[in-house]
């Protein structure tokens, strides 16, 4: 889902896309929300799209999945903590959950989340019906720049 200038440029070539709603916008992100799909937005302070990725992605989560330490490679600002006394053990976010984070105890059912894995999305956290998952600020935020066009730049200057 494009956003701003973007959408509204996709919109005009009438070929692309076409403009919707701010209601029938947040009807789809909820659809997406409800179908489990991760919502990334691009990485800027304003944001120019919407991705809803699902765990089958070949892109961002496909390689997620691969990876033996996975967010390491990206910037998250938060992850999914279970409080055991509340939880179940019904394994609904572990379903839920599009990066392999939740690790159920073989006993208790009661899950883990791999913190080297967790997006800190807030899927799972969505799914208990039994509010037994929170997400928790990591100590230290990751401020995106303001604009995509910054985050090139940045990306840029990185590379050798």
């Amino acid at each position: 889902m494009a956003l701003g200038e973007a959408a509204r440029s996709l919109a005009e070539s009438g070929k692309l896309g076409r403009s919707i709603s701010r209601e029938e916008a947040l009807d789809i992100l909820q659809k997406n929300q409800d179908e489990g799909r991760v919502l990334q937005p691009s990485n800027a302070q304003a944001p120019d799209a919407i991705c809803s990725f699902c765990g089958c992605c070949w892109g961002l989560l496909g390689m997620h999945k691969m990876m033996p330490d996975p967010v390491s490679h990206w910037a998250t600002n938060s992850f999914a903590h279970v409080n055991p006394e509340l939880c179940t053990g019904c394994g609904v976010c572990e379903g839920r959950c599009q990066v392999a984070a939740m690790k159920p105890d073989n006993d208790t059912k009661v899950p883990a989340v791999d913190r080297t894995r967790c997006l800190g999305c807030g899927l799972c956290v969505a799914a208990c019906a039994e509010n037994a998952l929170e997400l928790c600020g990591k100590a230290t935020e990751t401020v995106p720049p303001p604009t995509s066009e910054e985050m090139m730049e940045v990306i840029m200057s990185h590379r050798a």
